[in-house]
């Protein structure tokens, strides 16, 4: 017998250790000696809790192989089409001017209908369920409205039921173009961004047709009719690393302006950005500041985390997401083969972030995907090819990490971004369930 390499240990207090599987997700307490006997000495003779052990995967077999049985859960996902999705950028173009936007640079192209047609026409070959999940991107996807109502009504005439996902950034929105998703989607929902409050957030956005001083509240009263219409909504607050405080601030004045309505459709939450600048490495952060994404796991959990599942007001996202400590069979989404982006100039990639980038391009809407295309099997491959991830505890969270990521920063930004304070997250999930079980 020996220690599954995935058990995260984690002091609680002098006489008290806590054990974390991030296979199983088994959690355990140990003591001080059977601490020492167990997880130092490796020593499992006469222990009256190795069957437990054993059952939740802390003590594997000699010949039990952990990698590739995280391999087996990679494939069994991959293989399989949860549902048919495919992101569509309207355009690269947009209204704002975000400094951190990983599309500045590239070329600004609006969707033609010939693309869109191309589009269409793609999705009948490639998907036979007659549902597809559409996620509308950009740059800014509302700047082209016209074309996700042309594509829209063609899929609907071809027989498909539609379900979408909108990325914007809010400021367009309308009431008409709520009454049409409502009208022709069987469901939908909105991502929209908001990284700082009141004239701040305009010199932030730098909209080109939008004052400063006028953005953020165009912008919140969009959000504010969303809300009222009962749309599911993802309210996101990026944040780099050394802005940590700030952030904290915008996510509680974002909460305290819209607690008066009913928030059971909308998550409101805080996300790392991927920064060149080695100060803003959430996985590897340097600073005499507490760590960055422990304050916010925190501060999302004394706000209210977990928040309601988008699509059902029910279901509340479990403490173990709300840790950032649930393990995942893929990395991403875009590693399952029923997913594609397509841009707007008909182009696919398997990374919305890589658009524009025609060296990761896997093929186009005329031609299809190239499965021969090294982009496109990395994407798809099963196996965990990075020997530093092989010998990872967290790697059945993290999977080997955001590809784009990968791609852009190399090893440096490769790590999940709880590699740092993966013990601490693990006292505090143990501590949350203690609280939830008196």
């Amino acid at each position: 017998m020996k220690l599954s390499q995935f058990n995260i240990v984690s002091q609680d207090s002098d006489n008290k250790y806590i054990i974390y599987n991030t296979f199983s997700t088994g959690l355990v307490t140990l003591d001080k000696n059977s601490y020492e006997k167990v997880i130092i000495n490796k020593d499992f003779a006469d222990f009256s809790g190795l069957p437990y052990l054993l059952e939740n995967g802390f003590v594997v077999d000699d010949d039990c192989d952990e990698i590739a049985k995280v391999e087996a859960v990679r494939s069994a996902i991959m293989k399989k089409t949860i549902i048919q999705n495919i992101v569509i950028l309207t355009t690269t173009d947009c209204n704002a001017r975000c400094y951190y936007c990983f599309e500045n640079g590239i070329n600004h192209v609006y969707m033609s209908k010939e693309t869109a047609d191309g589009i269409v026409e793609y999705c009948k070959k490639k998907y036979k369920d007659k549902r597809i999940a559409i996620t509308w991107f950009g740059g800014e996807p509302l700047l082209n409205y016209e074309i996700i109502k042309y594509i829209t009504y063609k899929l609907i005439e071809a027989g498909y039921e539609l379900e979408c996902h909108v990325t914007t950034n809010g400021s367009l929105v309308t009431d008409e173009m709520i009454d049409f998703f409502e009208k022709n989607y069987i469901r939908f929902s909105f991502q929209i961004t908001i990284d700082a409050v009141n004239e701040e957030y305009g010199n932030v956005k730098r909209y080109i047709d939008i004052e400063p001083q006028k953005a953020y509240e165009r912008t919140i009263n969009n959000v504010i009719a969303l809300i009222k219409h009962g749309v599911r909504m993802m309210i996101r607050v990026n944040f780099a690393s050394s802005k940590i405080e700030h952030a904290k601030e915008v996510y509680k004045t974002i909460i305290d302006t819209l607690k008066v309505y009913d928030l059971t459709k909308v998550n409101i939450y805080m996300a790392p950005l991927s920064l060149p600048g080695d100060k803003e490495i959430i996985s590897n952060f340097h600073g005499d500041l507490e760590h960055p994404f422990l304050q916010m796991v925190k501060l999302q959990r004394k706000e209210g985390f977990p928040l309601h599942d988008l699509y059902n007001e029910e279901n509340e996202i479990s403490l173990l997401s709300a840790y950032n400590l649930q393990p995942s069979a893929i990395s991403c989404g875009m590693n399952l083969a029923c997913r594609i982006v397509v841009n707007a100039d008909g182009v696919l990639y398997k990374c919305h972030r890589l658009v524009g980038k025609r060296e990761f391009s896997v093929g186009n809407v005329f031609d299809g995907e190239d499965e021969t295309n090294r982009h496109l099997m990395f994407f798809h491959d099963v196996h965990i090819t990075d020997d530093d991830c092989r010998k990872c505890d967290i790697l059945p969270i993290c999977q080997m990490g955001c590809s784009y990521s990968r791609f852009t920063y190399g090893k440096k930004q490769k790590c999940h971004r709880i590699r740092q304070v993966k013990s601490e997250l693990v006292r505090l999930y143990y501590h949350a369930l203690l609280e939830e079980h008196k």
